[in-house]
């Protein structure tokens, strides 16, 4: 992190949070690298320091569609007022390990309102149960699902989307270009603080779970990390946000710079008060909240255009 990525304070509610986990000697998320453990440990943590923020929701469809391990449980989530203007499928942040449905339910929700879309979130497979390409080839079987039944979900003639945070950022952005490579047109990516170069994964825990005893081999697939990928020309406008107290921060920036030489149009949003996960402290901090609302308003624009 340079100087200038320093000269702004966290926001103080982040920084609360950060003190209030460190004094009640919670371990890290993905500690231990055991996925039932990590995912009971992270819903505590959402329950005790960043409750979900209370947002108006429109109808909510369970369902479940074929993927290629087995069903993928979907929630399909409408706005809460008015007609969809176009389809975002969603995936869910959480080292490739946690998160689910549930845990960022108020995510899709503020989405589907703010920006106007049907979301479609996807449970795909978690590691270290299943491991790396699972989760990438099930976010691709339901976006290409999506694409199938556009006229069921934000409406035939809508654009489609695709989306997500972190580790489902990085999800997002491996879709968008086998989109492109498919022939299946988007209308937007948004990439919340993705994680697009897992050669750089550090974290022992994520490397193991997610890639088992191969990760030098498999960091380099490009559905791995997509800054890798030989071209990124032609893929979908994307909407890039990024707190600059984010470790992924320095990752962003790559990508951005990666998706500007290839002549995608590129929304970028730097934060100089947040840090990574700020999408997950909405109910909060009203800043983070502004954020959020910013990327929804940038997916609305970029899709009614």
């Amino acid at each position: 992190m340079n100087a200038e990525t320093q000269s702004q304070p966290l926001d103080p509610t982040i920084q609360s949070i950060e003190r209030r986990w460190q004094e009640a000697g919670i371990p890290g998320l993905y500690a231990g690298g055991n996925g039932p453990v990590s995912r009971e440990r992270a819903s505590n943590i959402r329950a005790f320091l960043y409750p979900k923020p209370a947002l108006p929701t429109g109808q909510i469809e369970r369902a479940s569609i074929a993927g290629p391990g087995g069903e993928i449980a979907i929630r399909i989530v409408q706005p809460h007022q008015g007609r969809p203007n176009g389809t975002l499928v969603y995936f869910h942040g959480g080292g490739w390990i946690i998160g689910d449905l549930d845990s960022h339910e108020a995510h899709v929700v503020r989405i589907a309102n703010r920006a106007g879309v049907t979301v479609v979130n996807v449970a795909y497979r978690l590691a270290p149960e299943h491991r790396f390409p699972a989760a990438p080839l099930d976010a691709i079987a339901a976006v290409r699902w999506a694409d199938q039944h556009k006229g069921r979900l934000g409406g035939a003639a809508a654009p489609l989307a695709v989306g997500g945070d972190s580790a489902g950022g990085n999800l997002a952005a491996v879709t968008a270009i086998q989109c492109r490579d498919d022939g299946i047109a988007l209308g937007a990516q948004l990439l919340i603080y993705p994680a697009t170069d897992l050669t750089a994964l550090r974290d022992p825990d994520i490397r193991q779970a997610y890639f088992g005893d191969r990760a030098e081999e498999l960091a380099r697939d490009p559905r791995a990390s997509p800054l890798l990928s030989t071209s990124l020309a032609g893929v979908a406008p994307a909407i890039l946000g990024v707190g600059r107290h984010d470790f992924l921060y320095g990752d962003n920036l790559a990508y951005a710079a990666a998706l500007r030489r290839a002549g995608v149009r590129l929304i970028m949003r730097e934060h100089p008060t947040l840090n990574h996960g700020f999408f997950s402290y909405t109910g909060i901090s009203p800043v983070c909240a502004a954020a959020a609302d910013e990327l929804c308003d940038d997916l609305r624009a970029l899709l009614g255009r």
